[in-house]
């Protein structure tokens, strides 16, 4: 898990999940070839990983009282419009506003509240809060600028990223 800072306040930790069957049907094949230490510097790896309909998770984990689950809407919101744009600048942003629109309940998020976003093969993006499911939104465009933040250029954490790349490296060597 990583802890992510804004001016010095621990707002969340997070964890990244894959699953590996997923993993080994969409990239065993390509990738069992190439020596793990070398997939983190192939961006291919890292696209395919983003391209491919691949089951993943984003868990949030709150790390401070006081955060309200609109102030989560509106850092993701200009995040994943920036992304959208870049991979497609024709893009429909109305997955952006149903996405945004899943944030209107005003839920209080305490220290431990786990916020969990899923992608689906099938190209949903489901939102969860404490095991709860909050909504959904069909868009791969979406889930594809979702997990950008996390395994794409520019990701929220360098060294994460390098993280979920020397994992899913292992995983593949274990197809």
């Amino acid at each position: 898990m990583t802890v992510i800072r804004i001016k010095s306040l621990k707002v969340y930790a997070f964890g990244f999940y894959v699953h590996p069957f997923d993993v080994c049907q969409k990239l065993g094949q390509k990738y069992a070839s190439v020596p793990a230490c070398e997939l983190n510097n192939l961006s291919e790896f890292y696209q395919d990983l983003l391209r491919e309909d691949i089951n993943m998770t984003v868990r949030l984990v709150v790390s401070c009282n006081g955060i309200k689950f609109k102030t989560v809407k509106d850092v993701f919101e200009k995040s994943l419009r920036a992304r959208l744009l870049k991979t497609n600048p024709d893009t429909d942003f109305h997955c952006i506003q149903r996405f945004g629109s899943i944030f209107s309940h005003d839920i209080p998020l305490h220290v431990g509240t786990t916020i969990n976003f899923r992608r689906t093969a099938d190209g949903h993006l489901i939102t969860e809060i404490g095991g709860n499911h909050i909504g959904a939104v069909h868009s791969k465009e979406l889930c594809r600028a979702f997990f950008d933040m996390y395994i794409g250029d520019f990701p929220i954490c360098e060294k994460t990223k390098e993280q979920i790349g020397q994992n899913v490296a292992s995983i593949i060597k274990g197809c």
